[in-house]
């Protein structure tokens, strides 16, 4: 079955960490800290402590952490050396265990800083967001061998459908790129009410990790944590029968 992950979404390190602990209590088997909407200074110093406090948290529950920059759906403004310089932060502080790169935003900046968090320890994760349309099969398939191309751990795509043909085509792309890239895990859903079968059926396409929320949706379409689960393990005795 696809693992769980909650992103925190919280303004404030208090408000982060209540949501970790909420996350872990309610069975999350990821947790996803949505960096670029907290809203409190950020210093090396500050990030570290951030770092510290959510990981403390959750001691049990991998962390991913994710500056999700505005062209990609989220809220970081600066994506020139200032995304470096905190993704290469977050990964030397030793609390995070994974870490979202947006590969295809700028391949020849983020190959090089990929390889570089890879070499402070941490599984990174290759990834395109695209909030306005779904890709036709060709493309789809080439943006998942470019990403697997940058040396990433993980590759992932998320799109946003306009009907179930959209949605059936990512998840049909989705196999494909699982059955060729066998060595390592994707993660794909397509966004909004139109795609909610690809956060539930991963299983049977190739998708290892769902994302849902407790309180605020980091991205349209997002189920409640209970919910998801509760689908997703519907699925999972239909299919393994």
């Amino acid at each position: 079955m696809p693992q769980i992950c909650v992103p925190l979404t919280g303004n404030t390190i208090s408000e982060i960490t209540s949501q970790a602990e909420r996350a872990a209590a309610a069975g999350a088997d990821l947790i996803e800290w949505r960096m670029d909407l907290w809203k409190e200074p950020c210093s090396e110093d500050s990030l570290e402590e951030a770092l510290f406090k959510i990981a403390g948290a959750a001691p049990e529950t991998p962390l991913i952490f994710t500056i999700r920059t505005k062209e990609e759906g989220g809220s970081f403004e600066n994506v020139g050396d200032e995304y470096e310089r905190l993704n290469q932060i977050a990964a030397g502080s030793g609390r995070a265990d994974m870490i979202d790169v947006e590969y295809l935003r700028d391949p020849e900046t983020m190959k090089p800083l990929i390889q570089k968090l890879k070499s402070l320890g941490v599984c990174t994760i290759a990834s395109t967001h695209d909030f306005d349309k779904t890709d036709d099969e060709e493309t789809l398939l080439s943006k998942y061998r470019m990403m697997d191309e940058s040396g990433a751990d993980v590759l992932k795509m998320a799109v946003m459908p306009h009907g179930d043909s959209d949605t059936q085509r990512l998840i049909e792309c989705t196999r494909i790129a699982s059955s060729e890239i066998t060595e390592k895990p994707v993660i794909a859903m397509a966004m909004g009410s139109e795609g909610t079968r690809s956060r539930i059926e991963g299983e049977t396409f190739g998708s290892c990790v769902t994302f849902g929320t407790l309180d605020q949706a980091s991205a349209p379409g997002q189920l409640p944590v209970a919910e998801l689960r509760e689908k997703i393990e519907e699925v999972h005795r239909h299919f393994s029968l």
